[in-house]
């Protein structure tokens, strides 16, 4: 077994799981563009970038753990990831409120949408089947 398994299982994680949040996040930013203004769009992309931005940096971190120590626990690194992820996602939703004009509810809504795309993971890392 490779000494970087852990790291490169946790990155592959990471690209499914972005695969998946920007799949519906990118289907909600289009039915705004079709259904609003300009404004409503500019806050779903916020809202979509409020939620991939920290689930990156939690299992980044998360990787770079297993790459500094390959005999890290495993509860240790999701309590790392859940940590991360949500300080960043309270700073990150805390900035944009205070400091920058959007419609929150659309910018949630967004968020709420995008978030939803990590339960598209095991739909997207299932193996394809071959009817011959």
């Amino acid at each position: 077994m490779k000494a970087d398994s852990g790291y490169n299982d946790i990155i592959s994680a990471a690209k499914i799981i972005l695969l998946g949040q920007l799949i519906l996040g990118c289907l909600f930013i289009l039915c705004i563009c079709i259904t609003q203004n300009t404004f409503s769009v500019k806050s779903a992309i916020i809202g979509v970038a409020i939620a991939v931005i920290p689930s990156l940096l939690g299992l980044g971190s998360a990787a770079y753990k297993v790459k500094i120590n390959n005999e890290i626990n495993i509860r240790y690194l999701a309590k790392l990831n859940t940590l991360v992820k949500w300080v960043y996602t309270a700073l990150m939703i805390l900035v944009v409120v205070r400091f920058i004009p959007v419609d929150n509810k659309i910018m949630l809504l967004a968020y709420s949408v995008t978030f939803l795309g990590c339960f598209l993971t095991p739909i997207l890392n299932k193996p394809q089947f071959r009817m011959t």
